[in-house]
């Protein structure tokens, strides 16, 4: 085997005309220590049997498309890999891609974490379709297959531009651009609109006591129940950590702490299922609405929001106040 640095192209997503890219990641320095710049690139191109992985979590980390050119391509912490990984959730010898007859197939080498394809964990050899994704430790990637190379790539980077990967919810940059546009329809056609923060009881106490990779799939399962609740032009986004963010759009005070309300219900209705079995999970909703006749601001609703959050918290948690 040959341990090669991989091989990063730079591109950018459709209507932008730079977009973030990074610089080749030589084989001695972790994935998570990448530096971004800013350069325009011309259209990825590659050949018709190269395949490649584009990671897209953590989501403030592009790596550009590694192109995977070797028979044997391995990942995980040592630096003696062809991907190391500087993460504690990824094993030394984590896992490796082999290309067979069908294409490139991954192999857990016998990790602690296992290595998850589509968010199940692998037991024998899997063969890996364009558009799979693999976990490695808190590492996720996205796979594309030679011939779909070209066609996926630019959706790939805007859905991890613009989506936290671990959530499947917007990020915290779309929310504030979001935010921004409602405010000033909702202003001009003088309608209401609100914003509820949301933030996971005790969740601390979950990633200390099991471990951040149960804490992912809290947040996973937590992105999904509320998302459930979600009408179509509702628009949920990972703020940051535990917090989450839901605007409303045409919503005045008792539908948004109806629907507040709701999403509380259903994250506390059943336990959440882990790995380190089920785990009772409760979250607190703070909500403010805006008056369309006085000048609001994002950053005031949200700060505005945040305090009605921590009176949540304060008064017990597993509540909604606004």
């Amino acid at each position: 085997m040959t341990n090669s640095a991989p091989t990063t192209i730079d591109s950018f997503p459709p209507g932008s005309d730079h977009s973030p890219v990074v610089s080749a990641t030589t084989k001695n320095t972790p994935v998570a220590e990448a530096t971004l710049r800013r350069q325009p690139t011309p259209e990825p191109t590659v050949e018709v049997n190269e395949c490649c992985l584009v990671q897209i979590y953590p989501a403030d980390v592009i790596t550009g498309m590694l192109l995977l050119e070797e028979d044997e391509f391995s990942i995980g912490r040592s630096p003696d890999t062809d991907l190391p990984l500087s993460d504690s959730s990824v094993s030394r010898q984590h896992a490796m891609l082999i290309r067979g007859s069908e294409g490139y197939l991954v192999r857990d080498l016998g990790s602690t974490n296992g290595t998850l394809v589509n968010e199940q964990i692998i037991e024998s050899d899997c063969v890996l379709r364009s558009g799979d994704t693999v976990r490695i430790g808190s590492f996720l990637f996205r796979f594309l297959s030679a011939g779909s190379v070209e066609s996926q790539y630019h959706e790939t980077v805007y859905s991890a531009l613009t989506r936290d990967a671990l959530t499947g919810t917007m990020n915290k940059r779309y929310l504030l651009d979001a935010m921004e546009r409602e405010i000033s329809r909702s202003t001009r056609a003088k309608t209401d609109m609100a914003v509820v923060m949301l933030d996971i009881d005790h969740f601390k106490s979950v990633n200390d006591t099991h471990g951040h990779l149960v804490g992912d799939e809290v947040l996973r399962t937590f992105g999904k129940r509320v998302g459930d609740i979600c009408r179509t032009d509702d628009l949920l986004a990972r703020y940051g950590g535990e917090e989450f963010c839901l605007l409303l759009a045409a919503t005045g005070r008792e539908e948004a702490a109806e629907m507040a309300d709701r999403c509380r219900r259903a994250v506390a209705s059943a336990p959440f299922e882990t790995a380190a079995g089920p785990l009772e999970i409760t979250a607190s909703f703070g909500f403010a609405v805006l008056n369309p006749n006085e000048p609001a601001t994002t950053k005031g609703l949200l700060e505005l929001a945040d305090q009605h959050l921590y009176e949540a918290k304060r008064g017990g948690r597993n509540r909604v106040c606004g």
